[in-house]
């Protein structure tokens, strides 16, 4: 279930809508499934109606939810589509950001190529030994 951390400098409302997006990702809540009403989720996690509002209603902006009058909001048919190109454009971010500091100390395109492929292959290595 969704949880608050009030310790946290995020907002509420991103906390929710963070943690439903995970639940999707994870195929906890299918595309189809209903969302708890806004007044219940409140209600479980003792806080403001209008946050639980916002949280949706972003969701529904952003095209992971959609609201049906008199019967509350639903998982979209392309939410888990629309998760995989988020997830793409943070690691697109990342990549970006550190290519950048990679320029900054001149190393080349095929020493960046490199270390990347140096990294990643250590990566592996480290999930296999993890799965024998």
């Amino acid at each position: 279930m969704i949880e608050i951390d009030t310790s946290s400098f995020i907002p509420f409302y991103e906390q929710i809508k963070q943690q439903i997006k995970s639940r999707i990702s994870l195929g906890v809540v299918k595309p189809g499934e209903p969302l708890p009403s806004i007044r219940e989720l409140a209600t479980l996690l003792i806080i403001n109606p209008n946050t639980v509002a916002r949280a949706y209603r972003e969701l529904e902006r952003e095209g992971f939810i959609y609201t049906r009058k008199g019967k509350g909001c639903f998982v979209t048919d392309d939410s888990t589509a629309l998760l995989r190109k988020e997830r793409t454009g943070i690691l697109n971010q990342v990549f970006d950001e550190a290519i950048g500091e990679a320029k900054k100390l001149n190393l080349s395109s095929g020493e960046i190529k490199k270390i990347f492929e140096r990294r990643l292959g250590l990566k592996t290595e480290v999930r296999k030994k993890g799965e024998k």
